[in-house]
């Protein structure tokens, strides 16, 4: 693995931490996930939704 690779976990892990520990406590809306687990389980998905949902194609597979 690369550094690169590494700091991009790193730098997930610790995005994910800050949204399981900034959940808003009391919104009916998206009641707050308490399991770390399922919790974990809903942001990778949201995280592939986001990705998905983006316009810009990447550009490293457009450059020679």
């Amino acid at each position: 693995m690369t550094w690169k690779v590494k700091l991009w976990k790193v730098k997930q892990i610790g995005s994910a931490v800050g949204q399981y520990l900034n959940q808003p406590l009391f919104d009916t809306k998206k009641p707050m996930v308490w399991k770390l687990s399922s919790f974990w389980y809903l942001y990778k998905i949201q995280l592939l939704e986001k990705c998905f949902n983006q316009d810009k194609p990447s550009e490293r597979h457009y450059t020679q």
